[in-house]
C-alpha cells in the first residue's frame, strides 16, 4: 500500500508514499536552479561549475531512483475498487 492505516479511520490508508513521491519530485526541481548556476563558466571549462554539477547529479540520480521505486511499489499497490 501507500503507507500505515489510519489511526482514526482504519479502513483509509496514509498517503505516505505519495506524499514522499511529491517530495522527491519537489527535490529535483529545485536542483534544476543549481544546475543553472553550473551552467556559468569562466574561460573556457570552469571547475567551479563541474564542480557544482558533481555535487547536484549523485543527489538527483538518488532521488530519482528511490522515485521510481516508489511509483513502481504505488502502481503494483492499487486494487480495483470493484473487487473490494
Amino acid at each position: 500500500g501507500g503507507g500505515g492505516a489510519s489511526s482514526a479511520m482504519p479502513h483509509k490508508r496514509n498517503p505516505v508514499k505519495a506524499e514522499v513521491l511529491v517530495t522527491l519530485a519537489r527535490f529535483n526541481a529545485v536542483q534544476i536552479s543549481g544546475l543553472h548556476q553550473a551552467l556559468v563558466h569562466e574561460q573556457e571549462r570552469s571547475g567551479a561549475a563541474w564542480t557544482l554539477e558533481w555535487m547536484i547529479l549523485p543527489q538527483m540520480a538518488i532521488a530519482t531512483g528511490a522515485a521510481t521505486r516508489l511509483a513502481t511499489d504505488l502502481l503494483l499497490s492499487i486494487e480495483d475498487l470493484g473487487e473490494r
